[in-house]
């Protein structure tokens, strides 16, 4: 012990038409789903882990946590598996653990799983707006419904517990949330598009097409767009918001560079096809 599983599966849902909502409510979602069987005395470790990859998952995106000790509700008991000393026990735990993490946590009553007391992690996006995203779950009752044990170093049957956790949720709905709090502005790293080369005419074209066999070879991704006049296809590419514009004409082939543009910091100006790799580069690299 402990014994870790995670898999990313699809589960299905029987929404009504009226409950479906873009990505955020769907009936087909695609979960990160991870379970954790480990004894009591490696919970706090379990729990811990978990939250490091939490932190850094969400701190990638600019996400700002607050954590929900998500607890059962006394005056209902008949909505819970279990008895009042067991969860006692799970929340006590959690609220321990939250505590040392010197977490900024509040608890909700209610708010639990049927199984065990949850601590839901609770992101603010661009707009103020609040969003529960990842999870992580402590299950004292299932493993006794079950009957689940290991043996411990004195050769006895000792009950485990059980942590059910996911980081994304819904990789759809944390699609959707990620949309809103960079209001479509997805950082280099994550865009579908990471530059758009715009060549002046027709005859800087093959000067283009250097630049971003260059660019892919890479792996950056990039494309040149002929489509329209110049101004027209800069527009585009605002609207779209590709992070980077690359401008070549007639003095950037004489100088052997190009002229590269910000979504995010306007113009950079005219650089060397090697100095506008490095930059792309190390940003995608260190997902700025």
């Amino acid at each position: 012990m402990p014994q870790r599983y995670a898999e990313t599966t699809t589960v299905y849902r029987d929404e009504q038409s009226g409950e479906l909502g873009g990505l955020t409510r769907v009936l087909s979602i695609t979960q990160d789903d991870s379970h954790v069987f480990c004894r009591h005395n490696q919970v706090r470790d379990e729990f811990f882990k978990i939250w490091d990859i939490v932190d850094t998952f969400y701190s990638t995106f600019g996400f700002k946590l607050r954590v929900r000790l998500s607890f059962h509700d006394p005056k209902e008991m008949e909505k819970y598996l279990g008895t009042p000393e067991i969860w006692k026990n799970a929340e006590d735990s959690l609220r321990s653990i939250a505590k040392e993490r010197n977490a900024d946590y509040f608890e909700a009553e209610g708010e639990a799983a049927m199984y065990g007391p949850k601590l839901d992690f609770m992101a603010t996006d661009s707009m103020g707006r609040q969003h529960q995203v990842a999870t992580i779950q402590l299950d004292m009752n299932q493993p006794e419904r079950f009957d689940l044990t290991c043996t411990n170093e004195k050769g006895e049957k000792e009950r485990i517990v059980m942590i059910h956790c996911a980081i994304m949720g819904s990789i759809e709905r944390f699609t959707a949330v990620l949309l809103e709090h960079t209001a479509g502005n997805l950082p280099l790293f994550l865009s579908p598009v990471q530059t758009v080369i715009l060549p002046v005419s027709e005859k800087h074209s093959a000067y283009a097409e250097g630049i971003l066999t260059e660019l892919k070879t890479l792996g950056i991704r990039a494309e040149i767009d002929n489509s329209d006049s110049l101004g027209k296809r800069i527009r585009a590419a605002k609207l779209f918001k590709v992070p980077y514009t690359i401008i070549v004409g007639d003095q950037e082939i004489t100088d052997s560079t190009a002229t590269l543009e910000s979504r995010d910091n306007g113009k950079v100006g005219a650089l060397p096809i090697a100095d506008i790799i490095t930059r792309l580069s190390g940003e995608i690299k260190s997902r700025s």
